[in-house]
C-alpha cells in the first residue's frame, strides 16, 4: 500500500520550491538533516582540536622559553667532552641519542633535567661552530605496552620560527625531540639531521 500522505507535485504552491517549502513538506527529513549537519561539525572540530598541531605549538613554545631561559654564557663549567654528555643525557632521558664525539664544532656545555609538555624530559645545551643549541628529548609513556599517538608520523620533520628563535621538532624511538635555536630555520635543520638522525 502506498503512503497516506499526498505527494502530488501538481498540488504544492509555487513558492514552496526553497528551503522554507522543505519545512512545510518534510519536517522530518529537515529534522534529520539538521542532526546530520551537527553531527559533521561535532567531528570535524573534534578531528581539528584533536590534531598534532596543538601539541606542536605547546611543545615549541615551552622549548623556546627553555632556551631563553638560561644562556649557555652564564653556565660556568663545559662537559669535558660529548662521551660524558651522553651517558649522563641517557641517564636523565632514558632514550639512547648519540652525540658527535670526532665532531670539534660540537662542544656540549650542559645537560639537564625539564619539564616539557608536563613530561619529564632531558636537555642539552651545546655550541656548534660557534651557535647556541638546546636539545631537549621527552620519552613518550606507554599505557599497557601500546603507544601513544604521535603528533605526526614517525621519520617526518616540522620546523619553524617563532619570537626570532627557529626550531626542528621530530620523534623517533618512543621520544619527542626539538632543537631550537637562534640561527636560520634551515639551518637548523640541517644541524639535527646531520648530528641526531
Amino acid at each position: 500500500m502506498g503512503s497516506a500522505t499526498n505527494r502530488n507535485p501538481a498540488r504544492r504552491l509555487d513558492d514552496a520550491s526553497s528551503l522554507a517549502g522543505l519545512l512545510e513538506f518534510r519536517p522530518r527529513l529537515t529534522v534529520v538533516l539538521v542532526f546530520l549537519t551537527l553531527m559533521v561539525a561535532v567531528v570535524g572540530w573534534r578531528i581539528a582540536r584533536d590534531t598534532g598541531a596543538r601539541r606542536v605549538d605547546v611543545i615549541a613554545r615551552e622549548a623556546i622559553g627553555l632556551f631563553d631561559a638560561v644562556s649557555s654564557a652564564a653556565v660556568a663549567t663545559a662537559l669535558p667532552d660529548a662521551a660524558e654528555a651522553s651517558v649522563r643525557f641517557r641517564a636523565l632521558a632514558g632514550v639512547p641519542i648519540g652525540f658527535p664525539r670526532d665532531d670539534v664544532d660540537f662542544v656540549p656545555v650542559e645537560v639537564r633535567r625539564e619539564t616539557l609538555a608536563n613530561r619529564p624530559a632531558a636537555s642539552l645545551r651545546f655550541r656548534y661552530a660557534g651557535e647556541e643549541y638546546l636539545l631537549v628529548v621527552s620519552a613518550r609513556d606507554r599505557l599497557l605496552g601500546t603507544p601513544p599517538d604521535a603528533a605526526f608520523p614517525e621519520g617526518s620533520f616540522v620546523s619553524g620560527e617563532r619570537d626570532g628563535r627557529s626550531f626542528v621538532l621530530w620523534e623517533r624511538e618512543g621520544a619527542s625531540c626539538i632543537g631550537v635555536s637562534e640561527v636560520d630555520v634551515t639551518q637548523a635543520f640541517d644541524l639535527v639531521r646531520r648530528l641526531f638522525t
